[in-house]
């Protein structure tokens, strides 16, 4: 009878899901809050394929329970996009115990339809409206999950990453405390509203030289390599400056900003890996709701939110800012407050 039992464990079939979340890395980095709850829910066995964008990928590379699986073209139907087949054709031969759709526009109706699994969660099979006043982004996430399982602990549920546990001074020739300011600006070349959320460059370079002058802190610039002509207007050229826009991985990224003594950023990307990473966060607002989509930590950080709370803030996705002559709610959002929350 034991040696039956031994060997129905040891054959049991891991549990399989498939998690839908192809946004933005703010978006799939706030996802991740779901995988404690359902791993807590499955065991610690079980395997997630999460289907993501390309470049986003890396994100996964250090858990080894989650395998990205890229979607590109995502606006493409079913019948014409080989990465979404693909995936229904093999859950028809290995069907999922799970689809757990965290989307809420059509585009993936059809895959999570199609796909086999013996549960399926959000989307076509219940719709979970978001945009509740002043909730976080990861609670409707979490709302979604609970729509399926309804005794499922989300207590203590956080977005989590796990970077590379690089030797920062081995790899960055970084060997002293620092901070880390991320000017990330993806709308930069555009004229109008849509990079409203971006603080000014002359008030990064006022921040800087302060830093530089009043304390012995070394600085380490991030961004992608699209928006490195956009950074480098900055007067970067200081033995305490590090510029690394264009040359961190996502996983060194997240390092970095683990191992350093508080980490600044616009309304991006990398206020999110911040936000799971680092132990403090300086976030910039003006016209993005920071409750609804700010970075929401990790559970024993601090999040910060500087914003100097004009009375039309937050107007992002409304008329209001389609309207707004300049984004004052950032330009004068003054380096000397900013450089005040560094210092506390």
């Amino acid at each position: 009878m034991l040696v039956c039992i031994l060997n129905e464990i040891m054959t049991k079939k891991k549990k399989r899901i498939l998690i839908i979340r192809c946004g933005l890395l703010g978006d799939t980095i706030d996802s991740t809050a779901v995988v404690k709850p359902l791993v807590d829910h499955y065991g610690d066995e079980l395997e997630i394929d999460w289907v993501t964008k390309p470049n986003l990928e890396k994100l996964f590379q250090y858990d080894t329970r989650i395998e990205p699986i890229i979607i590109r073209f995502t606006k493409l139907p079913l019948l014409f996009n080989f990465d979404k087949l693909k995936i229904v054709f093999k859950s028809i031969l290995n069907p999922y115990d799970a689809v757990i759709n965290l989307e809420v526009g059509k585009k993936f109706i059809s895959l999570a339809k199609y796909t086999k699994s013996k549960t399926k969660v959000g989307l076509p099979n219940k719709y979970i409206p978001e945009n509740i006043k002043n909730e976080h982004r990861v609670h409707h996430q979490l709302r979604i999950l609970q729509s399926a399982y309804k005794d499922i602990d989300i207590q203590n549920s956080y977005p989590y990453l796990i970077g590379s546990n690089i030797d920062i001074e081995d790899v960055y020739n970084i060997n002293q405390k620092y901070i880390v300011m991320c000017p990330t600006n993806s709308k930069y070349n555009k004229n109008n509203h849509r990079g409203y959320r971006a603080w000014p460059l002359k008030n990064w370079q006022e921040l800087i030289d302060k830093v530089l002058l009043n304390t012995d802190f070394e600085i380490v610039i991030t961004g992608n390599s699209d928006e490195a002509k956009f950074i480098n207007q900055l007067k970067l050229d200081h033995a305490r400056i590090h510029n690394l826009c264009g040359r961190t991985s996502l996983p060194n990224l997240i390092e970095l900003m683990k191992k350093s003594s508080c980490t600044i950023a616009n309304d991006s990307g990398s206020v999110h890996v911040a936000g799971v990473s680092c132990q403090r966060v300086i976030a910039l607002h003006g016209p993005t709701p920071f409750r609804e989509t700010g970075p929401y930590g990790n559970g024993s950080n601090k999040i910060i939110e500087a914003n100097i709370n004009m009375k039309c803030s937050p107007c992002y996705n409304t008329e209001v800012i389609k309207k707004c002559p300049s984004n004052l709610c950032m330009i004068n959002l003054s380096a000397d407050m900013v450089f005040n929350y560094v210092m506390k």
